[in-house]
Formats: C-alpha cells, sequence, structure tokens
C-alpha cells in the first residue's frame, strides 16, 4: 500500500466543518513494537496512547498545558480509554 502523498492533499476531497480527519501513520516495525509495547503497559489502545504523547509535546512547544488546547470532555476520553485484554484474546 502507497502512503498517502502530493496527490492526495491536492486532490483529496474537502471535509465539512466537523467532520473527523483520518490520521495516518506508517512507523517502522521496530518503532512500532516499541509504542504497542509502551501503550500495553499503560493498558490503553495504540491511538489513544499516540494522541495524548502528541499533545504532550504540542502543549509543551506553546508552553502551557494539555487541557489549554482541547475540551475537556474530549481529553478525557483520551485518558479513559482502556484495552479489554481478555476480548482480544479471545478475538485471536
Amino acid at each position: 500500500m502507497k502512503a498517502p502523498g502530493v496527490r492526495a492533499r491536492k486532490r483529496g476531497t474537502k471535509l465539512e466543518r466537523g467532520l473527523a480527519t483520518q490520521v495516518m501513520c506508517y512507523p517502522r516495525l521496530r518503532t512500532k513494537k516499541v509504542l504497542v509495547e509502551a501503550s500495553r503497559d499503560v493498558n490503553k489502545p495504540l491511538s489513544s496512547f499516540m494522541v495524548l504523547a502528541a499533545l504532550k509535546q504540542a502543549a509543551a512547544l506553546r508552553g502551557c498545558e494539555i487541557k489549554d488546547l482541547i475540551p475537556a470532555d474530549e481529553l478525557e476520553q483520551y485518558r479513559k480509554s482502556r484495552i479489554d485484554r481478555n476480548r482480544s484474546k479471545a478475538a485471536k
């Protein structure tokens, strides 16, 4: 699968205001392994783990806190998300 590039940026369909945007990340195998293990250590889905890490970095760059960047209810959704390990094992 080829990563979206210039063509996707220039000719992609425009989203209406308020609709979700898909963020795609293609980490290398070793990088992904480290991220997955770290997210499992804190019992969070990889996506929530990465979003919280990115928000923390963005807040540090701006000299503020995460709660200053996004609404509290949205931040709480990322913090509360948990992985049900039993369900994951049953799916295998």
